[in-house]
């Protein structure tokens, strides 16, 4: 049989794709290989979200390709994904050695033509559940964006949205119970817009925690524009779904919030948190932001330091702008210079740094409920989880296996994980 070696960059939708290409190769015979030298496929699921992302990828394709010509066995080598999409053939040109370019609008589609580029292992199709699925797993509800940020990438290289059709995600969620997964996370640019005739996110979601051996259900991402009150209430009434909301802000500023399309103001976008918090008290609320956004102003950027120190975010994924070649924001003349970008960067990572660590040491002493995903290697080998909102776990015990629900007392912060001892 044919084996297959993966590398996925950037975000959890592509390690979905990742993980939905990997099931379609197994259905076909192929098993994957723990490095790259004994695979037979390589294949690099690329990102386009940052221009970083893409000089990472593009140094793993050429380090393959240098590989595929060394190797004494034929090899075949990949490119999927967001830059796939968007350089489309020219990266064979580019890096030499290149077999296949898929690009993530094809991704969706993959056993409609894939026996095209690969013949089946052994000459008949096996079933998928040569291997397990882990305790929690990345499952697209949605597809595409049709908000167009005017700093994003995605609508360019992912298609216009569209919505899985409910049965269909049903299907999906309950074979990969049936193999083991405890935990899903509901995907797309914009799960909030989920949509099949009259079913929205929030019926989806009380259809979707009545499957047995289901324990938790997460999703994300949640524009704030499109988050309604019927999803907080059904999230707040429910004890499956998780606490925890990622709500990307983006920026303080309302003039820079309407220069990046958003479509919404700081003040909704405040009332949506105290909602939250209104409804569920104890959730871990996220969010990603941007500084440094073309014209972005001292006193703007402030705007949004004074509102991270409002919201008190568990959390945040907070970069400095970079331009997307196609974007309408690359076509501004940037103002703000890379070493300030930095600068307003580092302190907005320091006071959310200080806020996260208060509310991790918030947690000692109190008891909490953890999913276990795996264990961790070298000499401690404590168990990794996560509670019923966003924090990460480290638990001692005996007796534990990835996919268990157990009760933890918090003993210590670390500052970024919770250590939890099991309670008896």
């Amino acid at each position: 049989m044919g084996s297959f070696y993966f590398e996925t960059f950037g975000c959890q939708m592509n390690v979905a794709d990742s993980d939905s290409v990997s099931l379609a190769l197994m259905h076909r015979g192929y098993t994957r290989c723990e490095t790259a030298q004994e695979a037979d496929l390589l294949i690099v699921n690329t990102c386009s979200v940052r221009e970083h992302a893409e000089v990472r990828a593009k140094m793993r394709l050429s380090q393959f390709a240098a590989l595929k010509r060394s190797s004494q066995s034929p090899k075949k080598l990949w490119v999927i994904g967001c830059m796939a999409e968007r350089a489309g053939d020219s990266l064979r040109k580019e890096i030499r050695g290149i077999d296949a370019v898929i690009g993530a609008t094809r991704l969706e589609f993959i056993d409609q033509f894939i026996d095209g580029l690969l013949p089946i292992s052994g000459g008949e199709k096996v079933p998928a559940a040569l291997a397990q699925s882990g305790p929690s797993i990345f499952v697209p509800i949605t597809r595409g964006c049709d908000n167009f940020c005017t700093y994003c990438i995605v609508p360019y290289v992912r298609g216009r949205e569209h919505s899985i059709p409910a049965a269909d995600i049903e299907t999906q969620v309950r074979q990969r119970v049936e193999l083991g997964a405890r935990e899903i996370t509901l995907l797309g640019q914009n799960v909030n817009s989920y949509r099949e005739n009259d079913l929205g996110l929030p019926a989806l979601l009380r259809r979707l925690e009545k499957i047995d051996g289901l324990l938790r259900i997460r999703f994300t991402t949640s524009h704030p524009k499109d988050c309604s009150l019927e999803l907080l209430d059904t999230m707040a009434a429910s004890n499956r779904i998780v606490h925890h909301m990622h709500v990307p802000v983006q920026a303080g500023s309302d003039r820079v919030l309407d220069a990046m399309n958003r479509g919404y103001t700081k003040t909704t976008y405040l009332k949506l948190i105290d909602a939250i918090k209104t409804r569920m008290p104890h959730a871990d609320i996220t969010t990603d932001v941007m500084v440094g956004f073309p014209s972005e102003t001292e006193s703007e950027f402030k705007e949004t330091l004074d509102l991270f120190t409002q919201v008190q975010y568990t959390q945040a994924f907070m970069f400095a702008y970079s331009p997307r070649e196609g974007t309408v924001a690359a076509q501004h003349k940037e103002s703000i210079s890379e070493e300030e970008k930095k600068t307003r960067l580092a302190e907005l990572i320091d006071i959310q740094t200080a806020i996260t660590k208060r509310k991790y040491q918030e947690m000692v002493g109190q008891n909490t409920r953890v999913l276990i995903t795996c264990q961790q290697d070298g000499r401690d080998r404590l168990w990794m989880g996560q509670n019923s909102g966003s924090k990460k776990t480290l638990c001692s015990g005996e007796n534990i296996a990835p996919g268990d629900l157990l009760d933890v007392k918090v003993v210590r912060s670390t500052g970024m994980t919770l250590m939890c001892e099991r309670i008896s």
